[in-house]
């Protein structure tokens, strides 16, 4: 995956730099913007425009970062979904039924919509698509002890892809639209939004799964919910001296 990890972070690389306070005892609430801007989910069009000219201009790194892209088993316009009913993941992943699967028809749904994006083939968006349907008219639940971090692992592919499809190709059906949103608003969303008093990269990809999927579906509630819990959570990754003993635990952990 260095590839498709590679070209976002080409993406991302045109972000503007944030300044953060020192964390104070003070909870921060999130406040959702008055409309979200789309694509909005990891990426935003300016930046998919920016590596767009990069590649059609053969600049480098990027045109390097999409020859690798497009050339991955995740960018094939022949790759077959296998969705199922109940995604079953044990501790390391074992059992493993549909883990793996599950995430790497995510991946590629994601792939594909950059390819769409910087070629402008249409056979990358339907594909995209493809996947999308196959899993949102299937998938009914997450179980075992990894479920919620396999919900957030997949749960973060699912809007970056859907994000780019809908917001710049015309051929996405409002009922696959309903089907996918509804597949994010029921399945994925529930499992990672409150998420993790295991700290580290469970709540983390947690708490990222969620915002994505909340600015998919617009949904303000959600985003202030999953930012506000982010928000209490930086000071126990920021550690200061003032702290003491410890990182301070984030509001509600219990911790």
């Amino acid at each position: 995956m260095l590839f498709v990890s590679t070209i976002t972070l080409l993406v991302a690389a045109v972000l503007p730099s944030v300044t953060l306070a020192a964390p104070t005892n003070t909870t921060i609430v999130a406040r959702a913007p008055a409309s979200f801007t789309h694509p909005g989910a990891f990426v935003s069009l300016p930046q998919l425009s920016f590596v767009r000219d990069k590649v059609k201009a053969g600049a480098q790194p990027w045109t390097n970062a999409y020859n690798q892209m497009m050339s991955s088993k995740y960018a094939s316009l022949s790759r077959n979904p296998t969705p199922r009913a109940t995604v079953e993941c044990g501790s390391y992943s074992n059992p493993n039924n549909g883990c793996t699967d599950e995430r790497e028809d995510a991946i590629a749904a994601y792939t594909l919509a950059l390819a769409w994006y910087i070629t402008q083939d249409s056979r990358y968006a339907t594909k995209a698509i493809s996947i999308f349907d196959a899993w949102s008219t299937t998938i009914k639940s997450h179980t075992n002890s990894n479920g919620p971090l396999q919900t957030g692992w997949a749960g973060t592919s699912w809007p970056r892809a859907a994000e780019i499809i809908r917001y710049t190709y015309t051929g996405w059906s409002s009922t696959s639209i309903n089907n996918f949103s509804n597949m994010l608003r029921n399945v994925y969303l529930p499992g990672v939004i409150n998420g993790s008093n295991s700290n580290g990269n469970w709540e983390l990809v947690m708490l990222e799964a969620a915002q994505g999927i909340a600015v998919f579906l617009n949904d303000g509630a959600s985003y202030d919910k999953v930012m506000t819990k982010f928000l209490g959570r930086v000071p126990a990754y920021v550690y200061l001296k003032s702290d003491g003993a410890y990182p301070k635990a984030a509001p509600g952990s219990g911790l």
